[in-house]
């Protein structure tokens, strides 16, 4: 699990460098709490941005589920959080974060001068650019395909795109973490989420047009819904100019984000 706080760093113009350690001090106390609280382990923070592992060194066979549990507390801890800073003349902070799971080198890395508990792989890299991709698709929370499949129907996911992100050739389908599989969404997400599968599928069978009236009823019904934005906008260059014949659904990022 990685989780970074969007635009932080902006803040420092405004506050006095110790008022900038007390907010990140009580903002990383808060989220890893949440992540105590689902028995994962806190590998490190650097700078605002913090990065967590579940299933080792203990082994946990639902270390998915744990994570993307531990990654809602986190995004309802930070709304809480939201609030009580409102009323202290702090800043709205956003957090991304994303989520992988795969096969992974974990343990204690380093030299003889110095050396840390931490994990290394593809898998690694990947939940790196999960949390980076939250920036351009707009939202809070992206699980790999990887995570989505370990765990099931435990929670409301939506399948947001397939991606090619920078520096690895294979794609991966990314979903949206929503919440727990019994919360109640409103009325207007649950009517986008059916819209937005079927754009989606329009959209990898290049019927553009069709693609882009379902993803444009998300928008009407939910105006900032980042994934239906992206989408409407695609939709319009392709039809404008067609992706090749070998086109294979696949958006590939060109950005580490």
């Amino acid at each position: 699990l990685f989780s970074d706080l969007a635009g932080f760093t902006g803040y420092s113009e405004r506050f006095s460098p110790h008022e900038m350690i007390d907010m990140l001090s009580e903002y990383f106390e808060q989220m890893t709490e949440q992540v105590f609280a689902y028995q994962g382990t806190l590998k490190e923070y650097v700078g605002d941005e913090m990065m967590a592992i579940f299933g080792a060194p203990l082994d946990q066979a639902d270390h998915a589920q744990r994570a993307c549990a531990a990654a809602l507390a986190m995004r309802d801890q930070l709304r809480a959080l939201r609030q009580d800073w409102g009323k202290k003349g702090r800043p709205h902070l956003r957090a991304r974060t994303g989520v992988n799971s795969g096969p992974m080198l974990v343990g204690n890395l380093g030299s003889r001068y110095r050396f840390a508990y931490g994990a290394l792989g593809d898998q690694v890299n990947l939940g790196s650019r999960l949390e980076g991709l939250n920036k351009t698709y707009g939202t809070e929370i992206l699980i790999g395909e990887n995570t989505a499949e370990l765990v099931g129907d435990s929670f409301l996911l939506r399948e947001v795109d397939q991606v090619r992100v920078k520096g690895r050739k294979q794609p991966v389908h990314i979903y949206e973490l929503l919440g727990n599989s019994g919360d109640t969404l409103p009325q207007e997400m649950e009517e986008s989420l059916g819209y937005f599968a079927d754009g989606l599928k329009a959209y990898r069978q290049q019927v553009w047009q069709e693609a882009l009236d379902l993803f444009k009823r998300c928008v009407t019904l939910l105006p900032e819904d980042g994934p239906s934005r992206i989408m409407v906008e695609r939709c319009q260059i392709y039809q404008e100019a067609p992706p090749p014949e070998d086109w294979d659904g696949v958006f590939t990022m060109t950005t580490k984000e």
